[in-house]
């Protein structure tokens, strides 16, 4: 079955991007930069910083004697660096931090969409290494050779897996040591991916830790596994995105049908609202006739709000969704003009925004009952899509679907009912033909 939805959508077959690390020596430190990670570290071979790249810089780990430090070991290193290169970048980096006593600390960085890193410190003897902590000392956690750190204020997790014996806190004790490193934010498909052997024990150990995940975990995990879900039959996050939000608008189709029917009911309502307005003058009276107007012809006012209401938490939650994988998307390959949906601003989301403004001025033609409420739309709708604009391409893509989607479903609906809205020549004030 997968095999021939992947002929079917042969058109948008991943392409792997080029290389994506790259490395920088300056005069404070040396700096790693992966596709959304900034890694510094000191001339001792420590890592100092990391900070989170994508969207917006966040600082992820602050050196505090804990950047994979050598007890005892005060020389200082000699340096060299090497990686493979693909374009202008490289696919895989490697640093080495050679010490005089015979030791060597290695990092070793792929291309990948995950938040991992591996690390070795070879020596002949045994010598204790101070691993990374995100979070502070009570929220560490230690069992069977794997350290976590948890920082609740800004979600953020660090899981080292490493061979050798613990001292306690984050002392690790042995020689030729070995460490699987994750520094990142809190996401449990991406913490499986890289301990997908410990992906049970680590979860037992969170379970103890207070802070971790949103109080809407329950809801968004199951639809972040039915978007990977989605995403292992079509093998491509841009198709995916407009599956998913097809799928899900689909659902939510009687909410909007609904709410459509009670917008179309109050306009059919409206010249009959116009005539108690001008007859009853006094506003109680008037509040009276219009209430047994709207019981007479079973309409409720604020079904529509309530509607609308119901449905704001559901997209919040599905924005969180696509958003979820945004490190994901830097490596789905290329999507009809897109070559990185985590890209933003004007030159990459351009297209949508042409997309989002056109289908908010039929919108509004179709919506509107005046030129006046007309034009109002279609400015809101010029406006609010810049706001979008700095967002990663993938995100902005589900912002468009969904606008596309809505656009087709009003049309439906509004020619099912014989609702009419103006046309072009009303809005720009022309006189009809004919």
């Amino acid at each position: 079955m997968k095999r021939i939805i992947a002929v079917i959508f042969l058109f948008a077959t991943l392409i792997m991007i080029a290389g994506t690390i790259s490395v920088e020596e300056r005069t404070d430190g040396i700096y790693v930069f992966t596709k959304f990670m900034e890694y510094k570290f000191d001339y001792n071979g420590n890592l100092s910083e990391v900070y989170r790249t994508i969207e917006r810089r966040t600082r992820m780990f602050l050196y505090s004697n804990d950047g994979f430090d050598i007890e005892g070991v005060s020389s200082t290193p000699t340096f060299s660096w090497q990686g493979l290169k693909d374009g202008d970048k490289y696919t895989e980096v490697t640093l080495k931090f050679k010490y005089s006593d015979e030791i060597e600390k290695i990092y070793n960085f792929k291309e990948g969409p995950n938040y991992t890193f591996d690390v070795s410190v070879l020596s002949s003897k045994e010598v204790v290494v101070h691993v990374p902590r995100v979070g502070f000392e009570n929220d560490d956690r230690l069992r069977n050779n794997i350290f976590l750190s948890f920082y609740s204020k800004g979600d953020i997790i660090s899981i080292i897996k490493f061979n050798g014996n613990t001292l306690g806190g984050n002392s690790v004790k042995g020689s030729n040591l070995r460490f699987l490193v994750y520094i990142g934010p809190y996401k449990k498909t991406l913490i499986k991916s890289a301990f997908s052997d410990d992906y049970d024990l680590i979860s037992e150990m969170l379970k103890t830790v207070s802070g971790v995940g949103g109080w809407f975990d329950f809801i968004l995990y199951p639809l972040v596994y039915f978007f990977g879900w989605i995403n292992d039959f079509t093998r491509n996050f841009g198709l995916t995105i407009i599956v998913f939000t097809i799928i899900v608008r689909f659902v939510l189709y009687p909410l909007y049908h609904s709410q459509t029917k009670s917008m179309i009911k109050m306009r059919k309502l409206q010249p009959i609202v116009e005539q108690i307005k001008k007859k009853y003058k006094d506003p109680q009276k008037q509040q009276q006739e219009l209430l047994k107007a709207y019981r007479e012809n079973k309409i409720n006012p604020a079904s529509g709000c309530l509607m609308a209401f119901v449905q704001l938490p559901i997209f919040i939650i599905l924005y969180q969704v696509i958003r979820y994988y945004q490190e994901e998307f830097a490596f789905s390959g290329r999507f009809l003009f897109w070559n990185d949906l985590t890209a933003g601003g004007f030159s990459a989301n351009w297209i949508f925004l042409v997309i989002q403004i056109v289908a908010g001025y039929y919108l509004a033609l179709i919506t509107s009952q005046d030129s006046r409420t007309a034009w109002q739309s279609i400015i809101m709708s010029f406006i609010f899509p810049f706001l979008f604009i700095g967002l990663p391409s993938g995100v902005f893509l589900y912002y468009t679907a969904n606008t596309l989607i809505q656009l087709g479903i009003t049309y439906y609906i509004y020619k099912r009912y014989k609702i009419k809205g103006i046309t072009q020549r009303e809005l720009w004030g022309l006189p009809n033909k004919g």
